[in-house]
Parts: structure tokens; sequence; C-alpha cells
């Protein structure tokens, strides 16, 4: 009997990435959404597990061989130990107004993504929407259409279990090719579960990570709702980002009303790890370093200056990813330009706490007893305010997560909020 993902759960190191229940061959996992930690709990059905192993090996949240699969994928192990391995970098956006305008920045993976079905490159793409029936809820499908690709564009501030679409596209016609979108540890677990399934392998041509400092608890949601005076009961749809640089969240409720609050205001508690998924406190990779093209938001002033309808910061990492971008751009789907990657580490100054803060959190982590994940890759040493810097999001996912301490931990984050949209309103007059 091998190893399952029970050891994961026990060790409190499930990432909610949803790749065990995508890969077992049994069918014996299941995602259920856990009222209190308010994230998806994997449920192994003992009766159907045969203890084959392959939920725990293609697992993410306790193991990535970062330097083994560097070889594997690129032929490398990663020339920069903030960016990960790459060829180019661009500042981007998707050429079609409507596509860059509805976006979370730029629309560059929704613009190559509908490039890629409209020429045959891929038959579809592993995206996630809004949930039509519980439109708080994420869902993950394969998108055969431009339509279907354009629902799925924005981004999502809560768990989203994406790879339990893995089963998807091992079921899918032979000769199909399929595009995958993810956030860090979703790309981590497709990149495993290739290596145990050659089908899977052949059948994902093209993966693009985004970039992410941490996941929400779908206590942000809950947050998100009440600062717009909103229930679920009410709710129709929910919009975390679009309509411009940077954008707005906003709810439709069911009687037609809609409500909204700026995108700075509302990601203030992400920012503050308020609500952050616990797991996320230990990840080391911002940049989806394992995908073939990595797109985030380009937080670089003199560059987004003035922007209203935004850009994309793309990571090219891989040969044929690199040439379908170029193809892309040439046909005016996309619009690139280079980029140095000094600037790029200019906006994704996290990047550096992924690489060095979270040796902290895990110190702290193994000096209570607690298991944490094991990265084979290369660190950076931490400093004295490391340890401070580094600390703080443990306090705050702490209280955000505890019945006990979560009301005040809104209080301080409200006050911050108030303050912190104070000070951007001094600074703009």
């Amino acid at each position: 009997m091998g190893q399952t993902i029970q050891k994961v759960l026990d060790d409190h190191l499930c990432c909610n990435c949803g790749t065990c229940a995508g890969v077992c061959p049994q069918k014996a996992i299941s995602l259920s959404l856990d009222k209190h930690s308010r994230i998806y709990e994997p449920e192994i059905r003992s009766d159907a597990c045969n203890g084959c192993g392959i939920c725990y090996y293609t697992c993410p949240g306790h193991y990535v061989d970062f330097k083994g699969l560097n070889m594997d994928i690129f032929g490398k192990e990663a020339e920069d130990i903030i960016l990960g391995s790459y060829l180019k970098c661009y500042l981007g956006y998707a050429t079609d107004s409507g596509v860059r305008y509805k976006a979370s920045s730029g629309g560059v993976v929704t613009g190559l993504l509908i490039y890629a079905l409209e020429h045959g490159i891929i038959d579809g793409a592993l995206v996630t929407r809004m949930n039509k029936d519980r439109p708080w809820e994420p869902e993950p499908f394969i998108a055969r259409t431009r339509d279907e690709v354009i629902e799925a564009s924005k981004s999502k501030y809560c768990p989203v279990p994406a790879n339990i679409m893995i089963k998807e596209l091992l079921n899918a016609h032979e000769g199909e090719k399929f595009a995958v979108v993810g956030l860090p540890c979703h790309i981590q677990g497709i990149r495993k579960a290739e290596q145990i399934y050659k089908k899977l392998r052949a059948r994902v041509v093209l993966h693009i990570g985004l970039f992410c400092s941490h996941s929400d608890t779908f206590w942000q949601t809950d947050y998100l709702l009440k600062s717009m005076n909103a229930s679920k009961d009410d709710l129709k749809s929910i919009r975390y980002r679009g309509e411009g640089w940077p954008g707005t969240m906003s709810v439709q409720l069911k009687s037609g009303t809609d409500s909204s609050v700026p995108y700075h205001k509302g990601i203030f508690p992400h920012v503050m790890w308020f609500n952050a998924m616990n797991r996320c406190l230990y990840c080391c990779d911002l940049t989806a370093e394992l995908a073939d093209i990595s797109v985030g938001d380009p937080w670089i002033p003199e560059v987004m200056a003035g922007e209203e309808t935004g850009k994309s910061i793309v990571l090219v990492r891989a040969e044929d990813a690199h040439s379908l971008v170029l193809r892309a751009a040439r046909d005016e789907c996309l619009n690139v330009t280079s980029i140095p990657a000094e600037k790029v580490k200019e906006s994704v100054s996290m990047g550096e706490t992924k690489k060095v803060d979270v040796q902290v959190r895990m110190a702290i982590r193994k000096m209570v007893g607690k298991s944490i994940p094991d990265y084979n890759v290369d660190l950076m040493d931490p400093r004295p305010y490391n340890y401070v810097r580094g600390f703080i999001p443990m306090i705050s996912s702490v209280c955000s997560s505890n019945v006990y301490f979560r009301p005040l931990g809104e209080k301080i984050v409200d006050l911050g909020s108030r303050l912190s949209e104070m000070k951007r309103r001094g600074s703009e007059q």
C-alpha cells in the first residue's frame, strides 16, 4: 500500500489545487467545502481507494522537486533565483480592446488562448469561471470556444481546485491538445502528474502560469460581500477584477442592484494576508516557475502611470511557447514589447519574500513540531528584518482563521483600509 494524501491532510499541507481528485484512477477522492476553514477538503473513500499512492506522489502540497522538474522541462536548472528559468520578458496586452478591458490586466492569457484555439494549436483549455448556480464558487472547466475562454477571464480571489479537471484531460479524445491555466501550485501538480501519466504529458501542449502571492479562503469572499452589504443568498454574480486597470470588485444581486468597490480598496485584506490560506505561507513560487509562459500584473509605477485598460508582464520560459507568443504578436492578436528582467523583478518584489521570508515561516512551523513542504530549490538567506516581515503574515492568517480573533482582525483591517485610502487620496491631490 502506498502513501496517500491523507498524510498531507494530517500535516495540514493541502494547497487546495485539486490534483489528488483529478489523478485518482479509482475516483476515490472528492472535494467538499469545509465550513470552518472555508477551503476545499479532499475526502478519500476508503472502500474505493486501493492505496496506489498516485495522489500522494503528484501532490505539490508536501513536495516539489524544482531542480529535477526544471531539468526535465527546460533541460537546465533555473538560472534566476527570483524568476526561475526564462527566455524572454515582455510587457503586453491583447489587441482586442474588449478582451483587454474585461480582463484583470491586459488580457494576454485570454487573447493567447483564443489565438491558439482559432489556429488549431489547442482543442481546449483548462480554465476557471464562477459557477452560475453558486456564483461565489469557482468552476474549473474545459473551454472549447472563444466565448467560453472570455467567460473565464479575470482573477478569482478564492480557493480554486482547477486540477480536478485532469481527469477530463485524461479522458479526452485521442489526439486532442490542450492548454492549462493555473496558479503556481496548479502548474506544479500538472507537471508532477505528467510524470505519471504520459498521456497527459502528450495532451497538455501549453502551460500558462499566473503570478500568485497567495490564495484566499472563502472568508475573503464573505468579507467582500459584507463590505458591499450583500449576502450570498442574494448574489447573482461576483467579479473580482476587470473593467479597466487595475479594475473593480463588484457584485450583482438578484434584484438587479449592482455594488462595487475600487480594486485597491477591495484587495487590501489580501495584501495584508488576512484570509490567506495557511499553506500559502510556505510557498516559494510567485511566478509559476514550471509554466511555459507566466503572466502577471505589472506593478511598475513609471510603466503603468496613467494606464486605464491594463497590461501584463509575460515571462516566456519554453521555446514552443515563445514561438506562439511571437506568432500571436505578428498576427496582431497580442502586442508585446521586450522589458528587462530587472524591471520585472521590481514589479514582483514579493518574489524576494517568497525566496527569503518563506524560510522564516517554515523555521517557525518546524519549531512547533509541524511538517513543512520539501522543495529541492535554492532559496536566499534571511536577514534580521526578514524575521519580522516573515512573521506578520502568520499573525494575520491566524487572526482571520480563528473564530475568537477574527472580529478583532476585521476591525484592524477595516481601519488599515481606511488609512490606506486616505493616504492614496492625499498622494493624488
